[in-house]
């Protein structure tokens, strides 16, 4: 019996194509990695099914790569010859637990469909920035995407999750992992093990090559009920950086990022913003709690401008965006995804991007972003055209910095130049020790593991004992 004749039998005829038509729309990625065509793709609907594919794939050694969403801004690469195993009709979405703070959403759900649920009991989740509405909630979470709070305490949204190690063996973590879950005392919210071990930390960062997540509890928190933003502009990211770290040692604030002119001009939608602003912005937003919202926010607004007289006096608290409108708009859009019905903000400007993203301390960012904007202009492309977004993670003790390379996919010079700058940026922050968490694709996993050879070995070693048969997205590495 052939193998699209096995799958058929776990999924039925119409779960099962390996036309290559029907697979092309799940594995084209927006990113300058090449991508190849898989022998056969099979959709699921149910934890029962993941898990006998990927009992009959390790049986059979047939490699697996997998699908949540139609969303691949980072570029997948399946095996030739070996499954894709699509995800993205596991739509199911638990009623928000208002007890718990918390919702159980299946690999297919969406950042749109999610948002639309939790609204209506006046909840949310901390998301990334601005992700797109087809991704996928549970994949973003599991790769770690930064989330726009900075506190320290909402860093962790995984409360428990259900898992199929690469063998097929069925595993829960946390609280979930109780007997008869979710039909017992065990609500699913606590995180961590059982036992000693914390099995979630392999899932986390591994780009599928751990297992296969089917569902997990997500932290959700109340949404504000009113908020006051700002744009505070800045000359130099020296001076950005000083003041930001006063903010954050005060706790001020909820979502809290930066932008340079580039990207605050597509995200706003307004391309004169990118020469009639100075080149680098915070975006914050004081919420408003449930009780005393008006009070909370007052108190946070004096805060924040006694840390501007004094750190940062020559910049102000901009609540009007100049050719933008009001700083009103912020919230909403920091919480949302980028609207489906509009063309994605990094597909905006050329209609590609390839992101390069680490982790840094706040004060080396200067350092980082010449280093990416001379490699860009050695390498034939205008530094100005680069995005840059900094997101401070855990009350700025660290940061995550992503460069955004837009280029035009069907002007061949121009994506030439992008792969050059991408290849030269990468080699140069690795210069300057920037920590990457997350290497996606060919070249960064190669240049990075390259530059940290024992580390690599080790992650082989690890990759053997829970995936023996290499049936996980085999050639690639975790974390």
């Amino acid at each position: 019996m052939s193998l699209k004749e096995d799958l058929i039998k776990i999924v039925g005829d119409s779960g099962v194509s390996d036309s290559q038509d029907d697979i092309a729309p799940l594995i084209k990625g927006q990113s300058l990695e090449p991508t190849q065509m898989p022998g056969v793709k099979v959709s699921v609907k149910s934890s029962d099914e993941v898990g006998k594919i990927i009992q009959l794939a390790n049986d059979q050694k047939t490699p697996v790569t997998l699908s949540s969403s139609g969303d691949h801004s980072r570029g997948i690469t399946p095996c030739e010859d070996g499954i894709l195993l699509d995800l993205s009709n596991m739509k199911n979405i638990e009623e928000p637990d208002n007890r718990n703070r918390k919702v159980k959403v299946e690999a297919g759900v969406t950042w749109a469909e999610v948002g639309a649920v939790l609204k209506k009991d006046n909840l949310m989740i901390n998301n990334p920035f601005l992700p797109r509405a087809n991704s996928s909630v549970l994949t973003s979470i599991l790769e770690r995407d930064p989330m726009l709070n900075a506190q320290f305490e909402f860093g962790e949204r995984i409360m428990s999750l259900e898992m199929f190690w690469p063998t097929g063996e069925l595993f829960r973590t946390g609280s979930a992992s109780s007997i008869k879950y979710p039909d017992s005392l065990a609500s699913g919210c606590y995180p961590y093990g059982p036992g000693p071990l914390d099995p979630m930390r392999l899932l986390e960062c591994a780009q599928g090559t751990m297992g296969v997540c089917t569902w997990t509890n997500i932290k959700t928190e109340l949404l504000p009920e009113i908020d006051k933003a700002f744009l505070i502009p800045f000359d130099k990211l020296e001076d950005l950086v000083n003041a930001l770290y006063a903010i954050q040692l005060k706790k001020l604030g909820k979502e809290c990022v930066v932008l340079n002119s580039q990207n605050l001009a597509t995200v706003l939608e307004n391309p004169g913003i990118k020469s009639s602003m100075p080149p680098w912005s915070i975006l914050i937003v004081l919420p408003g709690g449930r009780l005393f919202p008006e009070e909370k926010i007052a108190y946070e607004e004096e805060a924040l401008n006694e840390v501007r007289a004094s750190q940062f006096s020559s910049s102000k608290l901009l609540e009007e965006i100049p050719g933008a409108g009001s700083t009103d708009i912020l919230p909403s859009l920091l919480r949302n995804p980028w609207p489906a019905e509009k063309t994605y903000w990094k597909d905006q400007p050329k209609g590609a991007c390839q992101d390069l993203f680490f982790i840094a301390k706040l004060e080396k960012t200067p350092a980082f972003v010449d280093a990416v904007m001379k490699a860009a202009d050695s390498n034939g492309y205008n530094p100005d055209d680069i995005g840059v977004y900094i997101q401070p993670i855990d009350f700025a003790s660290g940061t995550h910095v992503e460069f955004n390379i837009f280029y035009d996919e069907e002007n061949a010079d121009e994506k030439a130049a992008a792969e050059k700058v991408y290849t030269a940026a990468i080699e140069e922050t690795l210069k300057l020790k920037a920590h990457y968490t997350r290497p996606y694709g060919k070249v960064m996993s190669k240049m990075i593991y390259d530059n940290a050879s024992g580390y690599a070995g080790m992650l082989k070693k690890i990759k053997s004992i829970f995936d023996p048969n290499s049936v996980m997205k085999p050639g690639a590495l975790c974390f």
